[in-house]
């Protein structure tokens, strides 16, 4: 085995196993499930298994979507692509690995990242295997597909940008790793020519997406302090984007909007999150990591309300869709709030399989994917009061 494929210096942890540590104790109960009004209207338009095969560990394995077609995969290696409106599978192909990163979709490729360090990129016009290329350590977070890279994140700390026609390596950025981080990974983002990345020491870097030039290197949040647990401060899983404004989240931190041209914090408020931001036009959404869902105004970051009855749930990241805010939980349940309000609207169980990773917002239906396999696409709409 060569040395790049060795263990890892340092150790990743589950989010259950980090409440265990730094309490002393198991995390505490999930709060009860809170009364349903049913005031949303929810319908399944259809579902599929996926496959399973990643137990209950944070693998980065959430749908994507792109031009009308939703592509999942399974820890197993399964992978499928399927037409958003009809839920026709338009194909299916399985790799041969433990898939742990992805899928991601866009500019003509599929592309998944497995625990023994490869990216594998599939036609997203029929399944079939384009590329692979190893990258060094495992990746647990999906790729970012633009026009000039794939921009890839390892739990090593290390950033490559490689060519979306034969994968060949164009560039790579790292930062030194923490001696624990979290397991649930920073996506990388690639905005306008431009790839952001997060990483486990707080840090956020900004790069040509095409050269890997460094525009700027920010850091977010730093360590309390006194213990290695103290000190984790993970950028959360999803950063968003608006108006030469990037957002991100922390881990035992804060939710910070940095400016583009330079990186400089222009507000920040104190958050701790491990699933990190998504946004709309109005609102930026967080789900923390005592399982509280937050909206904040998107310009100035002033609260806006705070939802706080699903706690210690393992929230996913709050997506907004339309007239309302989503967020899966541990149970397999997906809960739907009030986007200007953040009152409880109702929810619908999807599975028995957790709601790790985001749902993903493709038209006017919501997809989600649980841990068991199951994908699948709902319509919903708050009812309207008599």
């Amino acid at each position: 085995m060569s040395a790049a494929r060795r263990l890892l210096p340092f150790a990743v942890l589950s989010v259950a196993a980090l409440g265990a540590c730094s309490s002393g104790s198991n995390l505490p109960p999930a709060q009860p499930l809170p009364p349903n009004p049913h005031n949303v209207k929810v319908h399944r338009d259809w579902a599929h298994d996926v496959g399973g095969g990643g137990g209950n560990q944070l693998l980065g394995l959430a749908p994507d979507a792109d031009a009308g077609l939703v592509v999942a995969a399974s820890a197993g290696g399964n992978v499928i692509a399927v037409d958003a409106a009809s839920g026709a599978v338009k194909w299916h192909h399985h790799v041969h690995a433990r898939l742990s990163g992805g899928p991601a979709a866009g500019h003509g490729i599929v592309a998944v990242g497995t625990r023994s360090g490869d990216v594998i990129a599939l036609s997203e016009k029929n399944g079939q295997p384009e590329w692979k290329h190893y990258v060094g350590a495992p990746v647990n977070t999906a790729p970012a597909i633009g026009a000039g890279a794939v921009v890839v994140k390892t739990i090593a700390g290390a950033v490559t940008g490689l060519s979306p026609q034969s994968g060949d390596e164009l560039w790579t950025q790292s930062e030194s790793v923490p001696s624990l981080s979290l397991r649930f990974d920073s996506r990388p983002l690639i905005v306008n020519g431009t790839a952001y990345a997060g990483f486990a020491d707080g840090k956020v870097l900004a790069v040509n997406a095409s050269t890997g030039k460094v525009k700027w290197r920010q850091q977010v949040a730093t360590g309390q302090g006194g213990n290695p647990v103290a000190d984790m401060v993970d950028v959360g899983g999803l950063m968003a984007y608006a108006a030469g404004d990037l957002y991100v989240a922390t881990y035992q931190g804060k939710l910070a909007a940095l400016d583009d041209g330079s990186g400089q914090s222009i507000w920040s408020r104190k958050v701790s999150s491990y699933t990190g931001v998504t946004l709309d036009p109005a609102h930026l959404y967080v789900s923390d990591a005592e399982g509280r869902v937050h909206a904040f105004d998107l310009v100035t970051g002033v609260p806006v309300w705070v939802y706080g009855k699903l706690g210690y749930r393992g929230l996913s990241a709050a997506v907004p869709d339309g007239a309302i805010v989503a967020v899966g939980d541990r149970g397999g349940y997906l809960h739907f709030l009030d986007r200007n309000k953040g009152t409880y609207l109702g929810r619908v169980k999807v599975g028995d399989g957790p709601i790790r990773m985001a749902p993903v917002v493709v038209g006017n239906r919501l997809v989600v994917l649980d841990l068991d396999g199951t994908l699948a696409a709902y319509q919903v709409a708050e009812r309207q009061k008599k």
